[in-house]
């Protein structure tokens, strides 16, 4: 096919397609470039719309902060009451949870062999002490014929061997009366002080050996908790400083306590510290055995920053805060420890004197401009 111009030549067709792709082309690259030019322009462009927040200045200041530990309550002094003697329980007069007196019969064992062996060292001392009298009678009548030459002296010394003999026998028998006594004593077990029944641990027919825990009390007369923290938490605490326990079984009760003791060395599985509290004013309903949350105030510290907690936002599952520099917000990611309510000390992320964005953060995001109300 043949094209003629208006000069009246021949344009082949290749030709004409040839020119209209140039043309096409330049005009795509200059769209392109103005396109560019404009993302270029509004990227290097500020946000314009503002938003107004409200900011603290950090500044160093003396910060303590707490501890918050899982522990138990117990009696201050806890007794446990074996058996004396091997036997069987012949009776068992109290429950656990039961308040006992001092003096109150706890249990019985089987009286029967001790009876039986109190009667034989009873007859054994009786025929003891004759044994002793008979001698010394013998020793006081030779000792007269021996003033008057009467008898030898052998037959003298004689008399004196045999005392001896039988005043040694006589003692044997009086501390073997006096076991016996007191084996058949042992079989009635007495509360030794008032407090309350924490582990029965024996039924009326089961057989015990001697030394074997009978029953468990915990005495009257206070409680504490005791509890375990880290190796960085215990060298914030110190003996002396103030506590509050809140019992698991008692959420809406607290109770004032005092940290009484802490570890000098850590338990080889766990790595943990033990700490022990003093409950300042326990009442009925704390127990010894519930479970419970205390909450220990840390050494003063000087020099610290603290960041308001309302001034974290959630950004990417991340705790975040804003600062503002220069009228535009800078996003941060602190390292935070626990501190006083509602407060955190910064440990790293944040220094003095930095503007932190605490309301009106909701919708900020990096870069933004900023309009900042100090609190």
């Amino acid at each position: 096919m043949r094209i003629t111009n208006k000069h009246g030549r021949q344009m082949n067709n290749s030709c004409l397609c040839s020119g209209t792709i140039r043309l096409i082309t330049v005009c795509l690259t200059a769209l392109l470039a103005a396109c560019g030019a404009d993302e270029t322009a509004t990227s290097n462009t500020p946000d314009a719309t503002e938003v107004t927040v409200r900011t603290v200045t950090l500044q160093p200041t003396t910060w303590q902060g707490n501890v918050a530990s899982f522990g138990v309550i117990e009696a201050l002094e806890e007794v446990s009451i074996a058996a004396e003697l091997s036997g069987t329980v012949k009776a068992v007069y109290v429950d656990e949870g039961d308040e006992v007196s001092v003096g109150q019969l706890l249990l019985e064992l089987d009286p029967r062999k001790s009876e039986l062996a109190l009667t034989q060292a009873s007859k054994a001392l009786e025929e003891a002490k004759a044994q002793l009298d008979d001698a010394s009678q013998k020793l006081a009548r030779r000792s007269n014929l021996a003033a008057s030459n009467t008898i030898s002296v052998e037959a003298l010394d004689s008399a004196k061997v045999a005392l001896d003999s039988a005043s040694a026998r006589y003692q044997r028998a009086v501390a073997a009366h006096e076991l016996a006594q007191r084996h058949l004593e042992d079989t009635r077990i007495y509360s030794p002080a008032n407090g309350q029944v924490d582990i029965q641990a024996v039924e009326s027919g089961e057989p015990v050996r001697a030394g074997e825990t009978l029953v468990t009390l915990q005495l009257s007369g206070g409680l504490r908790m005791q509890t375990w923290v880290s190796e960085t938490d215990v060298l914030l605490l110190y003996a002396g400083n103030a506590a509050t326990i809140i019992a698991s079984a008692l959420p809406g009760q607290s109770y004032p306590a005092t940290i009484e003791w802490l570890g000098v060395a850590a338990d080889k599985n766990t790595g943990n510290y033990p700490v022990k509290l003093l409950l300042n004013s326990p009442d009925a309903q704390l127990r010894p055995g519930m479970t419970a949350t205390a909450t220990m105030q840390t050494r003063p510290v000087d020099d610290v920053l603290i960041l308001p907690e309302q001034a974290l936002v959630d950004r990417a599952r991340r705790k975040v805060v804003f600062v503002v520099e220069e009228g535009v917000a800078r996003m941060r990611e602190p390292v935070l420890a626990t501190g006083l309510a509602n407060h955190l000390q910064i440990l790293a992320g944040l220094a003095p004197n930095e503007e932190v964005i605490v309301d009106g953060h909701a919708f900020v995001v990096e870069g933004a401009a900023i309009t900042a109300l100090q609190r």
